[in-house]
């Protein structure tokens, strides 16, 4: 005989389970939409990558025509003060080699802008094609983490209910509790509203369907199939 305490604890638990799954169901849906979205973001953050490094490229090249010009100014200012014909002649040569290298960097920036404006149109076709879909996911995921949020507080109201149900059930009937659950695959108590025993499915005939409802107590009634304590949802007979 169990008391009718653990029924209630038998559906706490049962409901439990069912919220550990819906838990876990939400945890591994945002799991596939942040991976989606990662998957997006990397699309946008490698398109703007390679735009910054050409970017940068641009301005080293710049920086180095920058450095040149003053290199030759220099060497314009030594050029006067050269005693030599040798060391005046040396001069020149670092001065025509400097302009070479000018223009030689500046053929090099004309294409390097080129890349930069079509790395510039291919990050915003990149950000425009999958905004919209980033959006969607963001939206998503924060849903999903609102219900996460919210089947977290039902589960912990459950715990509550049923560590509450078991504070009121002597040890040794947990203990006995524990051993019907796994003897009969954690459902101790089965429903037979429905003419069949929830637990091992037996379906009664019409007149021990009948006997079984008229006699019916929850903790003391057990299915004459499986052992399983039996009771009906759709009229439980108090003990």
């Amino acid at each position: 005989m169990l008391r009718e305490e653990l029924l209630d604890l038998q559906k706490k638990e049962v409901e439990l389970l069912r919220l550990n799954t819906k838990i876990k169901e939400l945890e591994e849906k945002k799991k596939k939409l942040m991976e989606k979205l990662n998957s997006i973001e990397n699309k946008i953050l490698s398109a703007k990558k390679k735009l910054e490094e050409k970017e940068n490229k641009l301005r080293e090249l710049e920086s180095f025509i920058e450095y040149k010009k003053e290199r030759i100014e220099e060497l314009k200012k030594q050029k006067e003060s050269v005693r030599s014909r040798d060391e005046f002649k040396k001069i020149l040569r670092l001065i025509a080699k400097n302009e070479d290298e000018i223009i030689k960097t500046k053929q090099q920036i004309t294409g390097v802008e080129t890349e930069v404006e079509a790395l510039k149109d291919a990050y915003e076709k990149v950000k425009t094609q999958f905004s919209t879909e980033r959006e969607r996911l963001i939206e998503e995921i924060e849903d999903i983490e609102k219900e996460i949020e919210a089947v977290n507080k039902k589960r912990e109201r459950v715990l509550s209910e049923i560590e509450e149900i078991k504070s009121q059930v002597p040890e040794e009937e947990l203990r006995k509790f524990e051993e019907y659950k796994n003897k009969f695959n954690g459902l101790v108590f089965a429903d037979i509203s429905s003419g069949s025993c929830e637990g091992c499915g037996m379906t009664y005939s019409s007149v021990e369907y009948r006997e079984l409802l008229k006699n019916i107590k929850p903790g003391k009634t057990r299915c004459p199939y499986c052992g399983r304590f039996i009771y009906a949802k759709k009229s439980i007979v108090k003990c």
